[in-house]
């Protein structure tokens, strides 16, 4: 599992919430990696240059109101772009990269004079670019761009200004910034630079983050991959399964939901067609995970709601064991939450309905259900997940 890509993934993610890719962190960061080349930047400062420009906007992963379209802010109203930047800047800390990542994503909306930070500055300079390319009605109108910086010329650095000249020139340059060549790009740049395994840290960091964004879709699914891991970890203990696994696959289950219409899943009734849209959160879940390296978590998330009488979703097929822990913890802990179409169930409530579906699951599983106890599922917190809820503060 390579840092970089995974970044790739999550940039990705940002830029499609609710299926509308804007492409805008990974256009950034193809702009960028690009003035930073020109700048003479070796392999070391090329990463964190990356790294800094595919999350600079991470944190409206989790900003369902997102922030007002960014041609739209005139860029003396910095209090309205700053916040995100700042918070956006924690999440790279909290991931544990390196502490220049988190200062230029902290200065990503700083003009030069005020920016302690050559990446920052770079950032700055690129976003701009990818905003006002993003508005031009010919992608190749080149000339339009460039009337835009130069009426702010005096927010950036002028030998920023001159790389961006040089690199303007080349009609490669442009060709980048296409929809359709921007992730092509970006796998290209990841060629040039040094692999980085990640570590527990940062994979824990991740899921969690995740998750919470997941959680954030709508109030009533507050917490909901919490009570979802505390009940599959609960039966991998009982059933001898791979509880860190298991823990992962909670936490990640739902993420598949981040590129679906929010408005689907506040609805008091649905249709066919909008359940099925609904159901695709397993196949979108499953391909990120994959493209982001979790190749033994992808499984299990995309078969969570299949069943041992082959009635369930996507495929109609019989899930593995921890494909079917997972897919009864969270229907479970669906129960212990309000949902639009019906209020929280209790304790009672939730076994009668078991009961009435214990055919779709192998008895052995049932009844390590049947031995949790669901007040203390309810009541168990956990500390890593407020401690991402508080980097939105």
């Amino acid at each position: 599992m390579d840092t970089k890509r995974i970044l790739f993934e999550l940039s990705k993610l940002s830029d499609s919430i609710e299926g509308n890719d804007t492409f805008h962190q990974r256009r950034v960061a193809v702009i960028a990696f690009e003035l930073a080349r020109e700048l003479k930047f070796d392999s070391f400062g090329l990463d964190l240059v990356l790294k800094s420009a595919l999350i600079h906007d991470i944190a409206l992963l989790n900003d369902t109101s997102r922030v007002e379209t960014f041609r739209q802010i005139v860029y003396e109203e910095f209090g309205k772009l700053n916040k995100h930047a700042v918070i956006s800047g924690r999440i790279a800390r909290f991931f544990n990269l390196h502490l220049d990542i988190t200062t230029a994503i902290n200065l990503h909306h700083t003009p030069h004079n005020s920016n302690s930070s050559i990446i920052g500055s770079i950032l700055f300079l690129a976003d701009n670019i990818e905003v006002a390319h993003r508005s031009l009605t010919n992608p190749f109108a080149f000339d339009e761009l460039f009337e835009f910086l130069n009426q702010k010329s005096n927010l950036f650095d002028n030998t920023l200004l001159d790389a961006f000249k040089k690199c303007s020139q080349r009609e490669c340059f442009w060709f980048y910034l296409l929809d359709e060549n921007v992730d092509n790009r970006i796998e290209e740049i990841l060629k040039m630079l040094p692999e980085e395994e990640t570590d527990d840290k940062f994979k824990n960091a991740l899921s969690y983050f995740l998750a919470y964004a997941s959680d954030n879709i709508a109030p009533f699914f507050d917490e909901y991959s919490i009570l979802t891991k505390n009940i599959a970890t609960s039966l991998g203990y009982k059933l001898n399964l791979d509880v860190n696994k298991l823990k992962y696959a909670a936490l990640l289950s739902h993420i598949g939901n981040l590129v679906i219409p929010f408005d689907v899943f506040k609805k008091e009734s649905i249709d066919e067609v909008e359940y099925n849209i609904i159901k695709s959160h397993t196949l979108n879940a499953k391909r990120v995970l994959e493209r982001m390296g979790f190749d033994d978590i992808a499984g299990i998330v995309f078969s969570h709601h299949e069943n041992v009488q082959n009635s369930g979703y996507p495929c109609k097929k019989t899930p593995s064991l921890e494909s079917e822990v997972l897919g009864l913890s969270s229907f479970v802990a669906a129960m212990m939450q309000d949902r639009p179409y019906r209020a929280a169930l209790n304790n009672k409530e939730i076994l009668n309905k078991i009961d009435k579906m214990s055919d779709k699951y192998h008895n052995n599983v049932i009844k390590a259900l049947k031995e949790i106890d669901f007040d203390k599922v309810r009541k168990t917190k956990d500390e890593y997940y407020d401690a991402v809820s508080k980097l939105f503060l």
